[in-house]
């Protein structure tokens, strides 16, 4: 299975909590040891040290930054995310961290500049800190996905290329991995196994426009709303109100229902 290769990355957990944690710690270590100009004296405040002050610009930037890749990490997973919106993401992160940086300079000291003269000084610092261990993790994650992309070649006959409405490759995955495809409204939602674990895509497209290419590989319409691979179904069935439904192989899901238009083919295909 392959997705956007910035999407690889947003949607990992691991690497979201890793960003979470790696970005505040550089910026308290590079706080302490290189003492960057203007800092020191803005964190050594008469009633508390400057230790004790870059400890609490740790916990600041921590809070800020699990936020707001929590909130990355939520929409990584259910919509693909444009590099150029990505980069607008992080420079919108670190303003955050500088905004609440610079709030609590303000509230403990009441002698510095004003806030808005501080919030400058401070995104600036902050900017230039923070684009090493950005850049580094952006890199690192990128030489990964794509050596775990050439450890498991995939058969190109077998790839179903997934395009939105604009026509965009949003999804390429193998066509026995997906389970099922279903529509909802504008969007259809993309039901497969990955390493063994269920999965969800949605992608703003129709079915009309998919029919082709699902069909040519395998998967078969049971349904105005779905399509189904037939190799995932337990058993055919009618359910108690009479309904011809299809049971999934795969626990968590619901009986997929089965228009008598295609029971015969889904059938003959078992």
């Amino acid at each position: 299975m392959k997705i956007n290769s910035l999407n690889r990355i947003i949607i990992s957990g691991a690497s979201t909590i890793m960003h979470s944690l790696i970005v505040p710690l550089f910026v308290l270590i590079f706080t302490i040891y290189y003492r960057p100009s203007g800092v020191y004296e803005v964190l050594q405040m008469e009633e508390y040290s400057f230790a004790f002050n870059a400890s609490i610009l740790f916990c600041i930037v921590l809070v800020s930054i699990s936020i707001t890749r929590g909130w990355l990490y939520l929409i990584g997973k259910y919509r693909d995310i444009p590099q150029t919106v990505y980069l607008l993401w992080c420079i919108g992160e670190i303003l955050t961290a500088s905004l609440f940086v610079s709030l609590y300079i303000v509230l403990m000291d009441k002698e510095v500049l004003p806030f808005f003269e501080i919030a400058g000084s401070s995104f600036i610092t902050m900017f230039a800190t923070c684009i090493y261990p950005y850049g580094f993790m952006w890199l690192g994650l990128e030489l990964y996905s794509k050596n775990n992309e050439e450890s498991e070649p995939a058969d190109e006959s077998s790839l179903i290329r997934f395009y939105d409405e604009y026509h965009k490759l949003r999804l390429v995955i193998a066509s026995e991995a997906i389970m099922f495809i279903r529509s909802e409204d504008n969007y259809v939602q993309i039901h497969y196994l990955d390493k063994d674990k269920t999965k969800k895509f949605i992608l703003r497209s129709s079915m009309r426009a998919l029919e082709d290419s699902l069909s040519k590989h395998g998967l078969v319409r049971c349904h105005r709303s779905y399509f189904i691979n037939p190799s995932f179904i337990r058993i055919v069935h009618k359910d108690t109100s009479g309904i011809i439904v299809a049971d999934l192989n795969q626990e968590g899901y619901d009986s997929i229902p089965i228009s008598r238009k295609y029971q015969d083919i889904i059938t003959k295909l078992l």
